[in-house]
């Protein structure tokens, strides 16, 4: 038997560990600012297992991190889509923690060190986000691109289930890459739904808080960092898709059946879910008008009536005509949708 020691093995044993799963396609041209924001040096103390999955990339990004990245690991999905990638990523991945990555995004300085040590003192807590922002540009990240986008509420207490549901059934998500979760809780809930063709991190967050997550914020200096080059043509996104806009009533349609519809307690769920829909027929009404009226009805099933933001004229009218004519007849006087 060899008596030489591998201090390597025992260096590894002793940090905290993570995998990180990032889906790709067709990112040669960014891949390289995301594997180097996850570089050793600005992680100490905690060893992460980067997982890259190919979705059938047609450039040479595999080439590149295959060449330039020996140490990441790549998987092929073969173009089954970005939730069938994460879901293959987390299949073969060893690390107690997980964290979904685009394949276009940063992780900054030390973002993970804290969040999993509160995860390893507490055992009862599933997951822990951070602080993120959104930059635009399609070039290495400098604090100057930096754009204001909205920010999802600082959430520290432990008890918090019913917090995050009134955040996501209302529309306010957090971004993926700003949640470090425990692969036991994934795996509970069977990581990703491979069929949605769209808010499949919403619904992958949502269902881990029916069942009672708990989801922590950790504010400790760091961040997620979000390239919005394309923040707005995504896969995950719904962008006036027909199919997509389908996509997100069918998925509160079974949110409300299975989990909202027999709880009378929370009508705060009702209103946040309600509030969403009507929304979403605001901005639909007029390029399709069966859409934005299948988002109308199932709005007033969840919760009716819904109050209407705006000066007091606009209160006024929702108060005497209903929240829909009253929406109605304001883009009518302003000539605008």
């Amino acid at each position: 038997m060899s008596i030489f020691v591998n201090y390597r093995n025992i260096i590894h044993f002793l940090l905290m560990q993570c995998s990180v799963i990032i889906p790709v396609y067709n990112r040669a041209d960014l891949i390289k600012f995301t594997l180097n924001s996850l570089d050793a040096g600005f992680h100490s103390g905690v060893d992460l297992e980067i997982i890259v999955v190919d979705d059938g990339s047609t450039d040479n990004v595999i080439e590149i991190v295959r060449n330039e990245y020996p140490h990441v690991i790549v998987a092929k999905n073969r173009g089954k889509g970005a939730p069938a990638a994460r879901n293959t990523g987390l299949a073969i991945s060893k690390s107690e923690y997980i964290l979904f990555l685009d394949s276009d995004d940063l992780i900054g300085e030390h973002f993970f060190k804290r969040k999993i040590e509160l995860m390893d003192k507490d055992v009862t807590i599933n997951a822990c986000y951070g602080e993120y922002d959104f930059f635009e540009c399609d070039m290495e990240f400098d604090d100057s691109y930096v754009v204001f986008k909205h920010k999802y509420p600082y959430i520290d207490k432990v008890d918090n289930v019913k917090d995050h549901l009134i955040n996501y059934l209302g529309g306010n998500f957090l971004p993926p890459n700003s949640i470090v979760w425990r692969r036991d809780l994934l795996e509970k809930i069977n990581g990703y739904d491979e069929k949605l063709i769209v808010n499949q991190d919403v619904d992958l967050v949502i269902r881990a808080l029916f069942n009672n997550i708990k989801l922590v914020a950790v504010k400790d200096g760091t961040r997620a960092l979000i390239r919005t080059h394309t923040l707005d043509n995504r896969v995950g996104t719904a962008n006036n898709s027909i199919p997509k806009l389908k996509s997100i009533i069918e998925l509160r349609k079974q949110i409300f059946e299975h989990h909202i519809k027999g709880n009378s307690e929370e009508t705060a769920y009702r209103k946040a879910l309600s509030i969403y829909l009507f929304n979403f027929w605001r901005s639909t009404r007029h390029f399709d008008k069966v859409l934005a009226s299948d988002f109308l009805n199932l709005s007033k099933e969840v919760f009716w009536p819904i109050k209407v933001k705006g000066n007091l004229f606009l209160r006024s009218l929702a108060s005497i005509l209903g929240p829909v004519k009253a929406i109605e007849l304001k883009y009518f006087l302003l000539k605008r949708d």
